[in-house]
């Protein structure tokens, strides 16, 4: 497990911000009067993370203008709000928005330090999209304010556990005592939940944390905010943003839906899903999420490694069908996966053959289709030639001459063999998402798709689209709403 990190639940107006700085626990400060130069101020210490390294910088060197050096003290999150509103610490790092009408001694320094977004991980595998109505239990860190307020809204009222530490939160879920947990973005990114294809993050509400003072030092605040704000104009928070490694995290919102002008897609052909006369199951989801927002729809269905190039030279707009990771360089995956595929194998003749495939030591080169990055799931070691399609390389397995094994699908065999390959099992099942260019467009596309993806699952329209057999593959007979679910006809 990699080092868990954690701060008070915030990134830099839009920005994934990382840090990682340790800090030597003191004594906490007790109240006093205030002073015209506070010798020191005391903050609770935040658990180490990426994040931390920015949020410090930016506030201790605003400080130093100041005189005042930062020290900082070991304490559970939510003790230090009823810390600092008496005094006994001088405020909070950085904290959501309202804070002071529940802690009145608190007073805001306005500068929207921080931007956030709360999410909810889960295994698409157990609940498909996964919104709240499909999670039986949760858990969250105690304390996070933004989090309690959302649960409250949604009306929650399924069984909730309240973690003490984002360690205790991270095993909590990793050892499946939860089926979902929410956080902020950044803390889940420092978790590596995303490495996990099968997780899904779902994205509620985005906000603006600030910087918090306790009222003693309330004659510190407008001094504070001058130099914060011309910090701001002169570039040097975006120094620091760079300098610890800052990312763009927030997803944007739709108040109306977009329009797009023209949209292209392009695709491998797969037999009923993306047909080359520009009908099946693929194309018809890209139809309903994007024909509504377009002036017009481009469908194109050819080789997976032409479509792959298409989206590679940003010809097309959209590639359907791609694993998380596995896009082009210059590409972005969507979120919401639009089904899963089926269990990929390797073949070979014999068992000789696949004891070195499994060793890394074949001679010859493994066949796959071209445009499919199957590197990842196989022994580092082994070479590979890239085929039009899959019946060829298992014409060229048969001669025994050109190559030694096939990474394809069981469904892609030949019915040629007089006796059955070998097979070994490289993984069961995975997601396959759309991808977009990894641009301004293209990612307004990717978060239109995200939003109307989830929509089609949650209001049961996907049935119209997908019969039962591919709905309990993708995972969405999960997230259907149960009165469609019970109006499904068996498959014949």
């Amino acid at each position: 497990m990699k080092q868990l990190h954690s701060l008070t639940g915030i990134v830099t107006l839009g920005l994934l911000l990382t840090l990682s700085v340790t800090f030597a626990p003191v004594r906490p400060a007790l109240a006093q009067p205030p002073l015209d130069t506070p010798e020191q101020l005391v903050f609770r210490a935040p658990e180490p993370s990426p994040l931390v390294n920015y949020v410090t910088a930016v506030l201790e060197e605003a400080y130093a203008e100041l005189g005042i050096p930062l020290k900082y003290v070991e304490m559970p999150r939510q003790r230090s709000l009823v810390e600092a509103n008496h005094g006994r610490i001088a405020g909070e790092l950085g904290r959501l928005p309202g804070l002071e009408q529940t802690f009145s001694n608190l007073r805001r320094v306005d500068f929207p330090l921080f931007a956030f977004q709360l999410v909810l991980i889960a295994d698409r595998r157990e609940c498909g999209v996964c919104s709240l109505d499909d999670i039986e239990n949760l858990a969250y860190i105690r304390g996070m304010q933004g989090i309690e307020r959302l649960l409250e809204q949604q009306d929650y009222q399924r069984p909730v556990v309240q973690a003490v530490d984002l360690e205790q939160l991270f095993l909590l879920f990793d050892n499946k005592r939860v089926k979902a947990i929410i956080l902020n973005n950044f803390e889940a990114q420092e978790l590596g939940l995303r490495e996990n294809r099968h997780l899904i993050e779902v994205p509620f509400q985005s906000d603006i944390a600030y910087h918090y003072l306790h009222k003693n030092y309330a004659d510190l605040i407008p001094k504070l905010e001058v130099i914060l704000h011309r910090m701001h104009d002169e570039g040097r928070v975006v120094e620091l943003m760079r300098e610890h490694h800052a990312a763009s995290f927030i997803r944007r919102t739709f108040s109306q839906p977009p329009q797009f002008g023209q949209v292209s897609a392009t695709a491998g052909y797969w037999r009923r899903y993306t047909n080359l006369n520009g009908t099946g199951a693929y194309w018809e989801i890209v139809k309903r999420i994007f024909g509504p927002v377009s002036d017009s729809l481009e469908l194109n269905a050819n080789t997976y490694q032409r479509a792959i190039l298409g989206l590679t030279e940003q010809r097309f707009d959209i590639l359907v069908g791609s694993y998380a990771g596995h896009q082009p360089s210059n590409a972005i995956v969507s979120e919401v996966h639009f089904d899963y595929d089926r269990p990929l194998y390797a073949f070979t003749l014999d068992d000789e053959a696949m004891a070195h495939v499994k060793a890394g030591t074949l001679a010859r080169p493994v066949c796959h289709v071209a445009g499919y990055g199957y590197h990842e799931f196989l022994p580092k070691g082994l070479s590979y030639y890239h085929a039009n399609n899959s019946l060829d390389c298992f014409a060229m397995l048969d001669k025994g001459t050109r190559i030694g094994a096939v990474v394809n699908y069981r469904e892609n065999m030949p019915d040629w063999m007089d006796y059955p390959y070998k097979q070994w099992l490289l993984h069961g099942s995975l997601p396959i998402h759309m991808a977009f260019q990894d641009t301004p467009r293209g990612r307004r596309l990717k978060e239109w798709f995200d939003v109307r993806m989830r929509e089609l699952v949650a209001s049961g329209e996907i049935a119209e689209i997908y019969n039962t057999t591919e709905l309990e593959r993708s995972k969405f007979l999960l997230s259907i709403p149960p009165e469609v679910r019970d109006a499904l006809q068996p498959n014949p």
